[in-house]
């Protein structure tokens, strides 16, 4: 049987959709941030609201599992935040005890009032959680992982930063 890939996505815009950048051959890619996260064009008639997280609210995190059938999870939004890889530089994941289920990753992470606050990433195991070092967690029944909006919008102003054009600086020369 062929090796399957899957993974979630959630529009961001008119003309853009929003995914992890762990999902690979994604037709359509125009942006892989340094955060896990990747753009690719995708049209939509209506775009989910987005906002940032509050610790302490209710979170569903939302996708599809390896058989094609939708999921969800819920739990709370956890004070916590984790950076995975040092190379990503300084990118904040938020944290939530709901449960996630594999290619759930890119899928949205709703808060109770229906607006979307961020986009699944991955869960840790409890030895995920001791190799991290954060005791914090550890009492955590589940840790799920997911990228807040505002990681999301800065990766967002990235992209857009590097296809907008710089006009050059206006002189006060006179031209001869």
């Amino acid at each position: 049987m062929p090796y399957v890939l899957m993974g979630s996505a959630v529009q961001w815009n008119e003309d853009f959709a929003v995914t992890v950048k762990h999902i690979p051959y994604l037709s359509g890619t125009v942006f892989q941030g340094q955060a896990d996260v990747q753009f690719f064009r995708h049209k939509a008639n209506s775009v989910p609201a987005w906002r940032g997280y509050k610790p302490g609210e209710e979170l569903t995190s939302v996708g599809f599992n390896s058989l094609y059938m939708s999921v969800k999870g819920t739990g709370q939004a956890l004070p916590a935040m984790v950076r995975l890889d040092v190379k990503e530089g300084n990118v904040l994941y938020g944290t939530h005890n709901g449960a996630l289920a594999k290619g759930m990753s890119g899928g949205p992470v709703f808060s109770a009032d229906g607006k979307v606050v961020g986009i699944n990433v991955a869960f840790l195991t409890r030895d995920d959680v001791s190799r991290l070092k954060r005791k914090d967690l550890l009492d955590q029944p589940r840790v799920s992982i997911f990228l807040p909006y505002a990681e999301i919008n800065r990766e967002w102003s990235r992209y857009q930063a590097s296809i907008t054009p710089t006009a050059p600086p206006a002189t006060k020369l006179a031209s001869r």
